[in-house]
């Protein structure tokens, strides 16, 4: 009797034992997961907009937040967006409109990519320095097209079927710079002022329209968004070394401390997403950790001077002053 007592004991202790390796072993693994990289910060919401997160969660997007890789933002009617993304690229998602954020890495470097799936509405983006210095790895998909750009200024639109605003298929209308449309028939290269279309049920090669259709019409705060993207813009190389300088002073804190890459992006922020600052008058381009980083370059340029200055530096070795002679004066 006394052994069949235990042997129910035995197995619920055996149970309880499997449960709590389990739920270490699923703790370990949450920690060791990072954490959704930072795509860009919303800079404006104008009307009804939704954001839906890689897992699943949605919640309405408020400016000032951050967005991250792998988030789906949809507008509805009357409705538009406007985002300031890591790389300093703006994006205003228009009315009725759905993309999800693929793919958006702006580390400075040459793994730098951005992948923008529009499914549905029109986008104007204006590139950052992944448009400008990792072309091939810039694009935006619709479920017809590929679009890529030569650094631009575009409006790519995808209407689906059954969608009033025109003729079914994919556009992108070019301001400023060039881009290209590619699908299976070919690719189009499509200059500043064209529109190039790509029908539902198209069977050639994208081709150019000779007129802008009537749904590419500017919305509420367009000229805010031009005027943001040209102050954006002159301190777009500046941004991208700074960038670059954070990413390496990050890798080698890291590796100074031990601890692996996930534990680093953990530890640090997260992408170097802008946030908008909420005073008026303050510079929105500049977040905190820009202006840290901008401090610590300070200090080590004011070391390395205040170093060269010491006697004996290598750098205080000068060569004797050639020696001058007055008007009139002989040679001796």
């Amino acid at each position: 009797m006394l052994a069949a007592m235990e042997t129910p004991r035995a197995a619920r202790s055996l149970c309880l034992g499997l449960l709590a390796a389990l739920c270490l072993s699923a703790a370990a693994q949450a920690q060791d997961t990072p954490p959704p990289r930072v795509a860009g910060t919303v800079e404006l919401v104008d009307g009804n907009a939704l954001v839906e997160a890689k897992d699943g969660t949605t919640r309405a997007p408020v400016v000032g937040e951050d967005v991250h890789e792998g988030d789906t933002i949809t507008t509805f009617a009357k409705s538009e967006l406007h985002l300031h993304m890591a790389d300093g690229a703006l994006f205003i998602v228009r009315a009725d409109s759905k993309i999800t954020l693929s793919e958006y890495v702006a580390d400075g470097g040459s793994e730098d990519r951005s992948l923008i799936d529009l499914t549905k509405g029109a986008l104007r983006a204006i590139t950052g320095w992944i448009g400008q210095y990792n072309r091939s790895r810039y694009s935006i998909r619709t479920p017809l097209v590929t679009i890529g750009v030569r650094g631009t200024d575009h409006e790519p639109t995808h209407i689906p079927i059954g969608d009033p605003r025109g003729e079914p298929g994919s556009y992108d209308k070019v301001n400023e710079g060039s881009a290209f449309m590619q699908t299976k028939q070919g690719t189009v290269e499509v200059p500043k002022n064209r529109v190039v279309f790509h029908s539902a049920s198209a069977k050639t090669a994208p081709r150019f329209l000779t007129s802008v259709p009537k749904f590419f019409k500017p919305g509420r705060h367009e000229q805010r968004f031009v005027a943001r993207a040209q102050e954006v813009k002159k301190t777009l190389p500046q941004r991208r070394l700074q960038r670059q300088d954070f990413v390496r002073t990050r890798s080698e804190a890291g590796a100074a401390k031990g601890t692996g890459p996930v534990q680093a992006q953990k530890a640090a922020p997260r992408n170097g997403a802008q946030k908008v600052a909420p005073k008026a008058g303050a510079n929105r381009s500049e977040a905190r950790p820009q202006r840290e980083m901008r401090a610590q370059e300070r200090a080590t340029e004011a070391r390395a001077q205040e170093k060269a200055r010491r006697p004996g530096h290598p750098q205080e070795v000068h060569k004797p002053a050639a020696k001058t002679h007055r008007p009139g004066e002989a040679k001796r």
